[in-house]
């Protein structure tokens, strides 16, 4: 059986895809891949030129743009006993792979891991992070982010205080790369569609939680990710009012245990996000 899975999607950045699956030719030894490409109706040939320069590549092409949710088509086809989805713009280094595998391997009550996340000049990127406050993406958008982006409400979600040199605890990690089980992904089920855009990878993690399983950052694999917050930038374009709409479907969605869920964030906090000793996932 193939050890990992590894979807990426893609939308009209054939050259960055490119690039994150020669990152992932070069550096997935000894691991076994299976690398998966999920294109949402790019209209830059980047599916003729996966398929020309990386034969050995699973691509589904679709005809339209789904967004992140389109990893779903990836996963119905995935065979590896762990399965990564990894943004086109993320850059697999050497190792990676293999920490985040023996990690997985050796925490059954893991269901999700999350690398260290580096831009392409070796800075650190925030990636495991508190449950986003219910108004944090008006707050981080102009004009309120002129206020609030370096105040404490932003600083305790991007868990700036935290430790990020250790492996730990994390509510969620953001989804330009993350590993998780078979059987984690089974108990969670798909990716839900009515979030097609952000906050998706939140979504994801609140479900592997819910399905009993703990989420995990292990800054021993690392990744290299150039990082764009292209709906920041510009909070009235039709991307901006899409990650909106998502991030209020997420809060109605999980309404009635955002007090469960920040309670379980606020205990993490308190033992400073030490990951406890395993236990069988659900217990």
């Amino acid at each position: 059986m193939t050890d990992v899975s590894i979807i990426v999607i893609a939308r009209d950045v054939r050259d960055e895809v490119l690039s994150c699956l020669a990152a992932i030719a070069e550096h997935a030894a000894p691991v076994s891949v299976q690398p998966i490409v999920v294109d949402n109706g790019s209209s830059d040939g980047t599916v003729a030129a996966v398929r020309e320069a990386f034969p050995g590549t699973e691509v589904v092409a679709l005809d339209r743009n789904e967004g992140g949710s389109a990893r779903n088509h990836g996963l119905r086809i995935a065979t590896g006993r762990y399965r990564m989805f990894l943004d086109s713009d993320a850059l697999l280094t050497p190792g990676a792979l293999a920490e985040l595998v023996a990690f997985l391997e050796a925490r059954p009550d893991v269901g999700l891991v999350g690398p260290r996340l580096q831009y392409p000049d070796g800075g650190f990127q925030p990636s495991a992070r508190r449950l986003p406050p219910v108004l944090l993406p008006l707050l981080r958008r102009p004009p309120l982010s002129r206020f609030f982006e370096d105040g404490a409400v932003v600083r305790r979600h991007l868990q700036l205080d935290a430790p990020h040199d250790r492996t730990r605890e994390a509510e969620y990690v953001i989804g330009a790369a993350m590993m998780f089980s078979r059987e984690a992904q089974e108990a969670a089920g798909e990716l839900d569609p009515r979030i097609p855009f952000a906050p998706e990878d939140i979504d994801w993690c609140v479900a592997i939680r819910r399905a009993g399983y703990r989420i995990a950052y292990h800054p021993a694999a690392v990744v290299i990710h150039v990082y764009r917050r292209t709906t920041a930038s510009r909070p009235v374009s039709k991307e901006a009012l899409q990650h909106l709409q998502g991030f209020a479907y997420f809060q109605w969605k999980w309404r009635r245990q955002r007090r469960a869920l920040r309670a379980e964030g606020d205990a993490m906090e308190r033992r400073n996000w030490v990951l406890p000793e395993p236990t069988a996932p659900g217990a």
